[in-house]
């Protein structure tokens, strides 16, 4: 699995850089290390967001606050590891995942709905990289190199290899989403050998 060196590497790589990254965290000393640490962490979370990712998937029953809403009967605490909330249940509708969910809409760090007891689906900020698909990691270092264009390459040709870069890495992660959501349909219907054997 890539590492967060690797992908970095990879992003200097399209870029055409001669430097090598060692270490990201605290930065090597490099520029090209620092360039890498700040903004692996823009495009890594750019990438996370763009899509319900099966690995960054989580589940959470959410925590009431005093609701101040006159649209809304409930409001309800985010957790902070949320980068972008996906679906509102109910804790009896959790078997059945594929449904739509109830309307909510998000304010800053809270959430509002008219779903009681509210459990929300959302899309987390994961930093292992050992988490992340082969064709995930491909798509961030796109995008990252687009990134990093503008204070590696400088200059007006920069802009375009920028964002020619960007739009490779966008590309490359909606193929990849396409990958992990296929895949996640696939587990859905699995039937056991067992009753496979049985037909």
């Amino acid at each position: 699995m890539a590492s967060i060196v690797d992908i970095a590497n990879t992003a200097l790589s399209h870029l055409g850089a001669d430097a090598v990254v060692v270490q990201l965290s605290p930065p090597d000393g490099s520029v090209e290390a620092g360039h890498c640490a700040r903004f692996l962490p823009i495009a890594r979370q750019s990438a996370i967001a763009s899509h319900s990712w099966s690995f960054a998937r989580k589940r959470v029953a959410l925590a009431e606050l005093t609701n101040d809403s006159t649209q809304w009967a409930y409001k309800y605490q985010l957790p902070s590891d949320c980068l972008r909330p996906r679906k509102i249940l109910a804790a009896d509708e959790l078997d059945a995942p594929e449904r739509n969910g109830a309307p909510f809409e998000r304010e800053g760090d809270a959430l509002y709905t008219d779903r009681e007891d509210a459990v929300l689906i959302y899309t987390r900020d994961v930093t292992d990289t050992t988490k992340y698909p082969a064709d995930f990691v491909t798509g961030l270092g796109m995008l990252l190199a687009g990134y990093l264009a503008g204070p590696i390459i400088k200059g007006r040709e920069s802009i375009s290899i920028g964002n020619s870069w960007t739009q490779a890495g966008m590309n490359a992660l909606r193929t990849a989403a396409a990958l992990d959501a296929s895949a996640a349909l696939e587990s859905s219907v699995y039937t056991p050998p067992a009753i496979t054997a049985r037909a």
